[in-house]
């Protein structure tokens, strides 16, 4: 018994105490522990290890089909976003062309307009220019009406003194004979400026029919005008906001697709 209790080796010591005794030259002692054997079931063990082996090769396979996904998707997109693109490139291009024609035709509208407003406005001036001539003609006619019947009174009255002087064999004296051919020559130049100023009555008149039929037809092409660009301003509004308003479907589409870019 002493013996074996002197060959027992204490495996709580330094696990090098066995090789220290040895190199010492001293007596080589064998542990008669007896070692239990684990109690674990190897085959569920590896079969555990290769049930995470196959969830592991899962995993990294789906991975690496989820980024193939991405890839191809971000392609798919890139691919959407340029059939877009060329899709309503010609659109663009065509409302680029239908605004362009109509701001020009507005703008040629608007010269016009200026155009018929200045003709307008010369009409009106010729027309108050008529007007006043209007009035001083008619004043004139009043004057001259008064001159016209102050000369017949007057020629009326010497006409009677010279038939009662001659019912009486009254020599008509020269100057009252003078001043009767006077009053009538005076009056014969009177009739003539009375029918030149009919003429130029007659005249200014047409003028001033022509003139307001101008003016009629200036302010019907000046209405015409405004009407017509009133229609263009509204088809250009329209056009404007259709543009717009296709614009932005066209940017929130880009936006979405590029979130989703972004996404990825």
């Amino acid at each position: 018994m002493s013996s074996d209790s002197s060959a027992f080796v204490d495996l709580t010591s330094s696990p090098c105490s066995f090789l220290h005794s040895a190199a010492r030259g001293g007596p080589a002692t064998v542990s008669n522990v007896e070692l239990a054997d684990p109690s674990l079931d190897l085959a569920s063990v590896r079969a555990s290890l290769s049930t995470q082996q196959q969830a592991i090769d899962q995993t990294e396979a789906l991975r690496e089909l989820r980024s193939d996904h991405e890839v191809l998707r971000r392609e798919d997109l890139d691919r959407q976003l340029v059939d877009a693109a060329k899709a309503a490139s010609p659109y663009v291009l065509l409302c680029q062309h239908k605004y362009e024609v109509v701001h020009h035709q507005l703008d040629s509208t608007r010269k016009e307009l200026a155009d018929c407003l200045n003709a307008l406005e010369e009409r009106l001036d010729n027309s108050r220019e008529l007007e006043a001539c209007r009035l001083r003609y008619h004043d004139l006619q009043l004057r001259y009406d008064e001159a016209v019947s102050e000369f017949q009174d007057r020629i009326s009255t010497l006409e009677a003194q010279q038939a009662a002087a001659s019912s009486f064999g009254v020599i008509v004296p020269p100057d009252t004979a003078r001043r009767l051919t006077d009053l009538g020559s005076q009056l014969a130049r009177s009739h003539s400026d009375l029918l030149v100023a009919r003429d130029r009555q007659s005249s200014l008149a047409s003028e001033l029919r022509e003139s307001a039929t101008s003016h009629k037809a200036a302010q019907a092409e000046v209405d015409r005008l405004e009407a017509v660009i009133e229609r263009k301003t509204r088809r250009f509004r329209t056009m404007r906001e259709n543009y717009e308003r296709r614009l932005k479907v066209a940017d929130n589409t880009i936006a979405t697709h590029s979130a989703e870019l972004d996404r990825l």
